[in-house]
């Protein structure tokens, strides 16, 4: 059963250990987008994807983690303990490349899968025909830098870096610094075990069955509250139309009908031959931090 202070505490309880894993993050990271311009957002998942809490890091990778795990998931039917995965594939969660996603599947002794700890971080440079990867002429993937879609980083332990560095460096437009790219991964990886070893901590201070209660009551709150906020505007169709610099829409329809909202963006524009579109990952983060 839910206990309102209880609820109160386990939420920041997780919070903490989010928070606590965007530090290690920063004190272990190599590159000036990490540790010091801290473009970089940690997060807690339930063992099947879900999110439960996120420090209060960059809205947009935030909004979009959940997909990327619920995509490795999807992928990696045979996890085990001491698994970790290396992501940035925007058809499967992702944004643009440089935003790299590092996944990490938490196990207890008996190696029954309990959580998941995840780090999404900025890397200043993957490849592609700029500097940066982040071309503004880019006409696909390749051109923007190299497309890392669920790569085992770790496989039970075992580290699997030198393979990951060969497919870094071995692209058609390989990156320009792969050691940076290799520290800032290494760095996300620890504070995903950062987050793993707090999270194991709290099931052995608490009972696992009262951890995962908990994590359930913190979902049900943040829908109640988030249906009370949708039930306190007036029913009715909203509308709003914008343009891009080429004349391209963007048009959004929301409907507020009781404690629910439909956003429908019919009457957006084509995708565009260029890189200014957003995934389904990206629109469903704008939305959410809307």
């Amino acid at each position: 059963a839910c206990d309102p202070i209880q609820l109160e505490i386990f939420n920041n309880h997780f919070a903490a250990i989010a928070e606590q894993m965007g530090v290690t993050l920063q004190n272990t990271s190599t590159s000036v987008n990490v540790k010091e311009r801290l473009d970089f957002s940690c997060a807690v998942f339930t063992a099947g994807g879900e999110l439960v809490v996120n420090a209060p890091h960059i809205p947009v990778h935030l909004g979009a983690m959940g997909l990327t795990v619920r995509a490795i998931i999807a992928d990696n039917p045979d996890m085990q303990a001491g698994d970790v995965y290396v992501t940035n594939d925007p058809y499967r969660g992702g944004s643009h490349l440089p935003d790299i996603t590092v996944v990490t599947p938490v196990h207890n002794d008996a190696n029954e899968l309990l959580f998941f700890t995840a780090s999404r971080a900025h890397h200043a440079e993957v490849g592609g025909i700029r500097a940066g990867s982040m071309p503004p002429f880019s006409k696909n993937l390749a051109e923007e830098g190299v497309l890392i879609r669920n790569f085992k980083l770790v496989a039970a332990g075992q580290s699997r870096e030198d393979a990951l560095r060969a497919l870094l460096t071995t692209a058609e437009h390989p990156t320009r610094d792969v050691e940076t790219n290799l520290a800032d991964i290494a760095a996300q990886v620890a504070a995903n075990r950062q987050g793993a070893r707090d999270l194991l901590s709290l099931v052995q201070q608490h009972a696992l069955r009262v951890v995962t209660a908990y994590m359930q009551h913190i979902q049900t709150a943040a829908a109640i509250k988030m249906r009370a906020a949708l039930a306190m505007l007036p029913d009715g169709e909203h509308q709003f139309c914008d343009h891009l610099d080429d004349g391209s829409p963007i048009a959004v329809t929301v409907t507020v009908a009781g404690d629910t909202a439909t956003i429908d963006f019919t009457g957006t524009g084509p995708v565009l031959a260029g890189n200014l579109n957003a995934n389904r990952a990206i629109v469903t983060a704008a939305v959410m931090y809307v």
